[in-house]
């Protein structure tokens, strides 16, 4: 089965590290993939090519808007002759559907929507604009997945409705993400750490949604009251972002270590004791799986699904409640090393059991399979061929 993946961009992002991990997990023998980007950047681009997996892109500017861009992905898809497209949040997914008409009718749309929705007058106008069209064109996609209920029942409220919708949430490498003694060891020389040091991280971009101000609120509570702990913030801006950096330089001076964005983000975890998510907004947060299948004692906000990624293997403190957080660090510190391992091991170990990647690919699968299957039936009473476009599809405008 051809399947491309079509997405905004390869830079290092929580979408994008899940199709990267989908891309490893799901059966080459069965699914063959093509990646389309809209904006050619990104440090996952070469990982991808390296797969052996093509990628292509549309070339837009970030912000860009092109009718052109529409007839180049248009192009684009009838050379991969996919039998299906899976498009990867909103931008990417509207444009697939506006492509829909100029393919075969055999060829499936799947949504993916991959985050939270709050409030839609936060977002950037375009993009508000973009989630606004969604909804006229969610309906009519083979199938919409979001990666989390609580993603689903906000969409759902604004009207983004389909006859398959479904929630599958981000899966987790349990074999690359793992406890590991030796990149421990290496990640806390990096850091400067002491031996009795607790390192608190919190691993993430920087955007208001993740809410880096609540993290920096509860560390300085916790560091005036424990003075083991130290604080890591990784991510894209985490180095230069003027927040990041006026914690650097206040009452966490010399606490604070900020790594920017990290490709090795298995390493940096091998170095934390405790991962923290302190979102305000949230879907299914990668970085929460991915702590608890390295095996670090996790604290996260009641955000978005990540209560139901934590179970009872971690704490959920309310969303904003720096003097909460604050004490479950300092809580998490006190209990030493053992009592933070066995905490850990459960966590791994609720991973493995309900969120690896295998299982959840084998639902993307199945999901294709239904996808292309009922395509194909559909074709089949139309008597249309499956490689050709229809005479009576349009052509595209030039």
């Amino acid at each position: 089965m051809r399947v491309v993946h079509f997405i905004t961009t390869l830079s290092v992002g929580g979408a994008e590290q899940m199709l990267l991990k989908l891309l490893r997990a799901m059966d080459r023998s069965e699914f063959e993939p093509t990646v389309v980007t809209l904006v050619n950047d990104g440090a996952l681009i070469e990982i991808v090519r390296d797969m052996g997996i093509e990628v292509a892109s549309l070339d837009l500017r970030r912000g860009e808007v092109s009718p052109r861009a529409l007839r180049r992905l248009v192009t684009i898809l009838r050379a991969c002759r996919p039998d299906l497209v899976q498009s990867w949040m909103y931008h990417s997914n509207v444009a697939a559907s506006l492509a829909r008409p100029w393919l075969p009718r055999k060829t499936g749309v799947v949504w993916n929507i991959r985050q939270s929705l709050y409030d839609i007058s936060k977002e950037r106008y375009l993009t508000q604009a973009v989630i606004r069209s969604g909804r006229v064109l969610a309906p009519h996609a083979d199938a919409m997945v979001n990666n989390s209920r609580v993603s689903r029942d906000q969409h759902a409220r604004i009207g983004y409705v389909n006859r398959k919708s479904l929630v599958i949430p981000n899966g987790f490498e349990v074999e690359s993400f793992k406890p590991d003694p030796v990149a421990r060891a290496q990640m806390r020389a990096e850091l400067g750490l002491a031996d009795d040091a607790v390192a608190a991280g919190i691993i993430a971009r920087v955007h208001p949604s993740k809410d880096h101000g609540l993290f920096f609120r509860a560390a300085e509570m916790a560091a005036a009251q424990d003075p083991r702990l130290v604080f890591v913030c990784a991510g894209h801006g985490t180095k230069t972002h003027e927040r990041c950096l006026e914690a650097a330089r206040g009452p966490l001076r010399g606490r604070l270590r900020l790594l920017g964005e990290r490709v090795d983000v298995p390493r940096v975890m091998a170095g934390l004791d405790v991962l923290v998510s302190s979102s305000a907004t949230e879907g299914c947060p990668n970085a929460v799986g991915e702590g608890m299948a390295c095996g670090l004692a996790v604290v996260g906000t009641d955000s978005g699904d990540t209560a139901d990624v934590i179970g009872d293997a971690g704490r959920v403190i309310p969303c904003g409640d720096a003097a909460r957080l604050a004490s479950e660090l300092v809580a998490l510190a006190a209990m030493g090393g053992t009592a933070r391992m066995l905490m850990g091991e459960a966590a791994r170990e609720r991973i493995r059991r309900h969120f690896s990647i295998e299982s959840i690919a084998a639902r993307y699968g199945q999901l294709y399979r239904e996808v292309v299957a009922e395509r194909r039936g559909t074709d089949s009473r139309r008597g249309s061929d499956a490689r050709e476009t229809s005479a009576a599809e349009p052509a595209l405008g030039r």
